[in-house]
């Protein structure tokens, strides 16, 4: 792997394309929740937004690069457009972010199962484009990923290396 193959900038495409992604589970999760209650359907709605553009933004994406960088706006494969209303912070996660950052996803996963349970093939569904997802991820951007100090990013330590060498305010 080359320098050249690091994904150094998102386009709208890849956040219209992640997010288009991620929705599969999510509206799996809302019409189970919403068959059965519109009050907790809207408390999905709210725990989500909170998860990913409160604890998520704040946690994890204010340590990636691409929040580092110049402006005032947000422009990554998941959030594109958003103010950056949290300091950057350079450096890896500390043991603190890794934990809040994994307790908010499994909130975000588990929190439909009751409702998803009473439908088992929405489970089946919901579990299968959740599994999807996240290994689509895995296989086609952690590997070029510029986000080093991600607990997850599979760019070898060598290429790492070199491209942090070529361009040291990442």
């Amino acid at each position: 792997m080359e320098t050249a193959d690091l994904k150094t900038k998102h386009r709208f495409s890849d956040c219209l394309y992640w997010n288009l992604f991620a929705l599969i589970p999510i509206f799996t999760a809302a019409y189970a929740i919403g068959q059965e209650s519109g009050f907790w359907l809207a408390i999905y709605i709210v725990v989500l937004l909170g998860l990913f553009l409160g604890v998520e933004y704040r946690y994890f994406c204010t340590h990636c690069p691409h929040y580092q960088r110049q402006g005032k706006l947000t422009t990554c494969m998941f959030m594109w457009g958003v103010p950056k209303f949290f300091k950057a912070r350079q450096g890896p996660l500390s043991t603190r972010d890794k934990m809040v950052i994994i307790v908010a996803f499994a909130v975000a996963v588990i929190f439909p199962l009751p409702w998803l349970a009473a439908v088992p093939a929405l489970m089946v569904l919901y579990l299968l484009s959740v599994t999807v997802f996240f290994v689509s991820m895995r296989r086609s951007e952690c590997v070029r990923c510029i986000y080093f100090d991600c607990p997850l990013n599979k760019v070898p330590v060598e290429v790492q290396d070199k491209y942090l060498t070529v361009n040291k305010s990442e």
